[in-house]
């Protein structure tokens, strides 16, 4: 799978400058295991390094909570581009975890695709750790002849050709210019998002496996099962909004906004908050007609099957009114 370029340096002299003498060491589950080192590095500087067990799903999850717990004077998170929907403490530093994997082979793949399936122009879109790949996947395209758009996302911190789980602005802004995306990533995951919010095919490029797929499967398939969901929530009596206490996810606003609408249709609501959710913690609960995600809009994409019944986000609560005929897949990824 490769490992990360972790910034040892970097990272020692920041938390030199702060004169930190303990910090909380942030990373997502893949990431993990190529800690070590760096804890020797700030050992040996005299800078006692805490590594969080906890998951870390983006740069809306920061153990902020955590380093306060455990007297941290610094926090880095490593793996993601910097802080989303909150505003970031001036003791937190963001290290971007850049893939050692080369995303050379997998892009000449992609690109001999592209050809042969008759795209000339495509939107070329990657996540942190290839980012600083991004010039040269599109040199590579451009020697078949493929017309490459780039395009960045309004959002704070956001780069030119970067997407996130949740943030893929950049793919809507192109959709109009060019027949196909390209998303240089591990999985599908990313690649999900694109296909939820465009209408033109989109190809999935993993370094890690060498393998290019067409997503129109599990777009497909994402969309089957949200339309599925949204049509057993019609008849709703009660229902649980399902709130997250990660800085980047929380919001009183949203709920607030939930709960006036089920008010509005005569559905009796509850509100419940997680830090990690799982479906025994949602059991725990009792039963409900309909779970309504005010966490991480992904959640209910990928991970519906964690919710005891139907599931539905709050971008997509506008259906239960309007009936699910003009349903539009990028709502499912709408706060």
């Amino acid at each position: 799978m490769g490992s990360y370029e972790l910034e040892e340096e970097r990272i020692l002299s920041w938390l030199k400058s702060r004169r930190a003498t303990r910090v909380l060491i942030q990373a997502p589950d893949g990431i993990k295991p190529y800690l070590r080192d760096l804890c020797e590095v700030l050992a040996a500087a005299g800078i006692e390094a805490i590594v969080s067990g906890s998951h870390a799903w983006g740069g809306c999850d920061v153990a902020v909570r955590e380093a306060v717990l455990v007297g941290a004077d610094a926090v880095v998170h490593i793996g993601h581009h910097g802080p989303v929907r909150f505003r970031p403490p001036g003791n937190l530093l963001f290290i971007e975890g850049r893939a050692g994997v080369s995303i050379h082979g997998v892009v000449e793949i992609a690109a001999e695709k592209l050809v042969e399936k008759g795209v000339e122009n495509v939107a070329l879109l990657t996540t942190i750790q290839h980012l600083h790949e991004l010039r040269h996947a599109k040199s590579l395209l451009s020697e078949h002849g493929i017309n490459v758009f780039l395009a960045r996302s309004s959002k704070p911190y956001m780069r030119e050709g970067l997407i996130t789980g949740c943030d893929v602005e950049a793919a809507k802004a192109l959709e109009s210019k060019v027949e196909a995306f390209l998303v240089v990533s591990g999985g599908v995951f990313h690649a999900l998002g694109v296909g939820l919010i465009t209408r033109k095919t989109v190809f999935a490029a993993d370094p890690y496996t060498n393998r290019v797929l067409d997503i129109e499967r599990n777009v497909r398939r994402v969309i089957a099962v949200r339309l599925n969901h949204l049509a057993d929530a019609l008849d709703a009596r009660e229902a649980l909004i399902v709130a997250s206490t990660k800085p980047g996810q929380f919001s009183a606003t949203r709920i607030r906004r939930v709960k006036a609408f089920l008010s509005s249709r005569g559905i009796k609501c509850k509100v419940a908050v997680f830090g990690d959710l799982d479906r025994g913690v949602l059991e725990n609960l009792g039963s409900f007609d309909v779970y309504v995600n005010a966490a991480c809009p992904r959640l209910a994409v990928d991970d519906y099957h964690i919710f005891p019944g139907p599931v539905i986000n709050p971008g997509e609560l506008r259906y239960l009114d309007e009936g699910l005929e003009n349903y539009d897949p990028a709502s499912a990824l709408q706060w």
